[in-house]
Formats: structure tokens, C-alpha cells, sequence
């Protein structure tokens, strides 16, 4: 509607102009041309006005085309710094976690920190694939730690370079384990998102949150590890062995790297266990 406007503007205007070159010859044409030039001037401005702006974005289609191009490369150099910030943090948390994990177990001999690769996705199963197999040292039934020299697994299956770790919430791990304050000793097992403390008499006192440590009972592992604290234990009933439930010290749907306590060897002759592979 406004270019059909405009195009009658300009169609008067042009009109307006022929008149005045058929009038020049009139001597009262100054007069005339004086006041149509006075009735013309309005609409030229406006006519002006209203196709400036598409006169700028003809005018200025370069350097907009140029402000695009610089604009795409800021993205660019942008995404490219974001990236190299994250690996740097990325890199960061790698080598915090590997240096807790070497402070906190300076003391347990040799041992080697291995990345967890893969969770066993199968419901029920709580086993990790870790980056370290035969070649590193690692062998069937050596402990595995995760943040503050907690006791979180053992080594199940080895090959050259991968290992299988059976976490303490696994429906089929068992480790023994000794309560710190009463030193009475049981069975840790695996209950799904928590752990528990058989084969303890139901006349033992417990006491809430205190800590659960592993024991040598039957060679398997190395006393004295930290594995949880009681949450709750229900004793003194009619149950011949007391029901205690046990917190684990470390998240273990968050490991990312184990340490694996490569110079204990487990004695699995005591157990009846199979013999190491």
C-alpha cells in the first residue's frame, strides 16, 4: 500500500513538473512555479524519506556481509576456547582424583590406579571394566579402592590390559569384615544400593555409626581397610543373628578411577576359591 502511495506521489510530482515547462513561456509562470514548487516540496521529502532506508541497506550490504563474517569467526575462536577450558578441568579432576587416591593409600604397598571404563548394565550386576589387565599386575582377587583408601571392590577377571571389578553392593560379593569398636566379626553382602553385616549374633552390642573395617579372616584381603559405618543395626530379638545395615563411605556410582593393591596376593587356598588367571 505505502509503494503504491508513494508511486502516486511521484506520478504528481512529475505531472506538476511538465506544467510548469509548458507554463515557463507565461509571465505569470515565476508565480505559479513558486507556489507548485511550494506544494511539491512536501511530498519530495517525504518521498526521500521514505526510501532512504532501503538506499542504507544498499548502501551498507558490504559491511554488513563483512560484520557477519567476523562475527562467525568470534563464535568460532569462542567454541574453540570453551573446548580447551573443559579439557584443561577435565584434566584437572583426572589428576585430583589419581593423587587422593596415591596419598590416601601410601602406606598399603604397591598399587596402580586404573580408569573405569565401562558398568556392567545388566540389572542387579554391580561389576566395572577397568583399564588395567596381567600386564600391569593385576590378578584375580586383589582389593580395590576408591577415594580415602575405601575398600570398594575386588578384582574378579583379568586380561592383558582389562580387569572386571566386583563391587561391595553386588548381590554376589561377600568379604569379611570386622566392626571397629566391639572388633566382633561377619560377612559383608551386597544389597542392592546398600550392604549388610551378617552372621553377627543378635546379642552383639552395635552401635550406630561405627566403622566397618575389612578383616584377614580367610586371606582374602587385607585387614584394617576402611569398607562403611553402621546406619542401622536392630539387636537383642527373637532373630538368632542381629540385622545391621551398613552405609558404604564413597559413592560408588561416581568412580571414575580405582586404585588396585597390586602386591596383595590373595590367599585363595585358605577360601577353596579357583586359582588366579
Amino acid at each position: 500500500m505505502t509503494g503504491v502511495r508513494n508511486l502516486a506521489w511521484l506520478s504528481a510530482a512529475s505531472a506538476v513538473a511538465l506544467l510548469l515547462l509548458a507554463l515557463a513561456p507565461i509571465p505569470l509562470a515565476g508565480d505559479i512555479e513558486s507556489r507548485a514548487a511550494g506544494l511539491v516540496a512536501p511530498a519530495a521529502s517525504a518521498l526521500r524519506a521514505t526510501t532512504r532506508p532501503a538506499s542504507d541497506v544498499l548502501l551498507n550490504a558490504g559491511r554488513l556481509g563483512e560484520l557477519s563474517r567476523e562475527n562467525a569467526v568470534l563464535r568460532q575462536d569462542l567454541a574453540q576456547a570453551q573446548a580447551e577450558l573443559t579439557a584443561l578441568r577435565e584434566q584437572r579432576h583426572a589428576d585430583e582424583q589419581a593423587d587422593a587416591l596415591d596419598l590416601a593409600a601410601g602406606q598399603l604397598g604397591a598399587r596402580i590406579t586404573a580408569p573405569v571404563l565401562l558398568r556392567d548394565p545388566a540389572p542387579g550386576r554391580q561389576l566395572l571394566l577397568v583399564g588395567r589387565g596381567s600386564a600391569d599386575g593385576v590378578r584375580v582377587g586383589q582389593p580395590v579402592l576408591g577415594p580415602g583408601a575405601t575398600l570398594v571392590g575386588l578384582v574378579v577377571a583379568v586380561d592383558g590390559h582389562r580387569a572386571r571389578v566386583r563391587l561391595l553392593h553386588d548381590a554376589d560379593s561377600a568379604v569379611a569384615v570386622t566392626l571397629q569398636s566391639s572388633r566382633t566379626q561377619g560377612s559383608l553382602t551386597g544389597a542392592g544400593d546398600t550392604l549388610r553385616i551378617e552372621m553377627v549374633p543378635s546379642i552383639t552390642p552395635v552401635t550406630t555409626g561405627d566403622l566397618v573395617l575389612t578383616s584377614a579372616l580367610g586371606g582374602l584381603l587385607p585387614p584394617g581397610l576402611l569398607v562403611g559405618r553402621v546406619a542401622y543395626a536392630e539387636t537383642q530379638t527373637k532373630e538368632l543373628f542381629a540385622s545391621i545395615r551398613v552405609e558404604p563411605l564413597v559413592d560408588y556410582d561416581r568412580l571414575e578411577q580405582v586404585l588396585i593393591l597390586t602386591d596383595f596376593r590373595p590367599d585363595l587356598t585358605l577360601s577353596g576359591e579357583p586359582g588366579t588367571r
